[in-house]
């Protein structure tokens, strides 16, 4: 005699790993699971007859069949054999002991079911690459199976992507789109716009895999990368900073007390606009100055100095044989989606295993390729070579100069005697 469970998932769902543990942490000894076949139910029902169990652990009573006639019919068999049959729920082990325990659970069989049918046809869905239910998102249409750009919505999207990317600011990149396309949302839509994987051409699933390439991006991967990059640096430095024209602004800290500088612009008197005005940074607990000009320049120069040698050091170190181990992968997965197609053609594998196969390929390759992406440009020597021409950047704006800075500089440590020291993102 033994306590057994039984688990049920339709094809093309993902096989219940928390379910089977449940029923194992309630003292279930066998589990039985079926996927997408009623084989192991079968033995079940054999068991009942043979009087080998004593106790059934459910999670719910759908599991028993794909009708509801059919539901009952299996429990009206388990009741007249005199086992006991229990539902496990997240709060613990429910017996029903009378009809009117059973009541409740019987009329949720009808939704489970629907629930089920619903799941599986998504599920069937997701392993074709076909959009999930919904309204499209903004800047896109369905037609047919597929996502298209909405011509007129796109547009919008794009200039909001192109601005971020130009000026790294998100509520500019916000306040940009309402005054040209008097179109208005809030800050946190537009950083789901720059996360969200479908204005890159991909489409994500609740189960947390991604498949590349499904429908027209209207970002590209460069751009993309580049926005990832953004964000990340941004992190680190505070809102009002991370969208400040300076170059420098919340990339300088002291060296004494580890706190950002501030910078600050003197204003003329009234009556005296002729008299210049100036940039300091300004350490506001160990009270000292520093021209902001002077220490531009000594960041320039330092970049030109060193960024070339880091970006040497960096080709050669491990970084490189990631880079080639991780295209290798995607390689030999792009190898097996090929034999794929050819076991299909020759019917050595049935379709549900080649498209569950198929799908975690192409998961397994999105998840790669955005490692890749993540990693340093693999042109940074050539880059590093550009960026150490000083007269380059002389002739860069403002808002250039900050791109480029935030992009290879961690931090900026200054002391109070104008001592500067530049702490690339590569280093240890």
């Amino acid at each position: 005699m033994s306590v057994c469970g039984y688990l049920y998932t339709p094809p093309h769902a993902v096989l219940e790993d928390p379910g089977l543990e449940w029923l194992k942490a309630q003292g279930a000894d066998p589990v039985l699971q079926d996927w997408g076949s009623r084989a192991y139910l079968e033995d079940l029902l054999q068991r009942i007859t043979d009087g080998l169990v004593q106790e059934v652990l459910l999670l719910r009573l759908s599991d028993l069949g794909d009708r509801a006639d059919e539901i009952h019919e299996r429990l009206l068999q388990i009741q007249q054999a005199g086992i006991r049959l229990s539902l496990v729920t997240a709060s613990g082990i429910q017996t029903p002991a009378d009809a009117e325990a059973w009541i409740p659970l019987l009329a949720e069989i009808p939704h489970q079911l629907q629930s089920r049918r619903l799941c599986c046809r998504q599920a069937q869905n997701r392993l074709a690459g076909k959009p999930p239910p919904g309204p499209a998102p903004f800047g896109y249409r369905r037609e047919g199976e597929h996502y298209v750009p909405d011509r007129k919505q796109a547009g919008i999207v794009e200039d909001f992507f192109q601005h971020f990317l130009l000026y790294g600011s998100l509520r500019q990149a916000v306040r940009f789109i309402e005054e040209k396309h008097h179109k208005r949302i809030s800050v946190a839509t537009g950083r789901n716009w720059l996360l969200n994987p479908v204005y890159r051409g991909d489409l994500a699933y609740t189960d947390g895999t991604t498949l590349r390439d499904t429908h027209p991006a209207l970002l590209s991967r460069t751009e993309a990368a580049q926005i990832d990059r953004w964000l990340k640096r941004n992190q680190g430095i505070p809102r009002r900073s991370a969208s400040a024209p300076r170059s420098l602004a919340g990339l300088v800290k002291c060296c004494s007390c580890g706190r950002p500088l501030r910078i600050v612009q003197t204003t003329p008197r009234q009556g005296k606009k002729s008299t210049p005005s100036y940039l300091y940074l300004r350490c506001q607990t160990c009270r000292y100055s520093l021209n902001y000009s002077e220490v531009l320049q000594e960041v320039i120069r330092q970049v030109c100095e060193q960024l070339p040698q880091r970006a040497r050091q960096l080709d050669e170190d491990p970084l490189a044989q990631v880079r080639q181990g991780i295209q290798s992968q995607i390689q030999a997965n792009m190898g097996i989606l090929s034999q794929l197609e050819e076991l299909e053609g020759s019917g050595l594998m049935d379709e549900h295993s080649l498209s569950q196969r198929r799908y975690q390929l192409r998961a397994e390759n999105a998840l790669l390729a955005q490692k890749l992406e993540q990693l340093p440009p693999s042109n940074l020597p050539q880059l590093a070579q550009t960026l150490s021409i000083q007269p380059f950047w002389q002739d860069l704006t403002e808002t250039e100069r900050r791109a480029y800075l935030r992009e290879f500089l961690r931090s900026i440590e200054v002391d109070s005697n104008g001592d500067v020291r530049v702490v690339f993102v590569f280093d240890p």
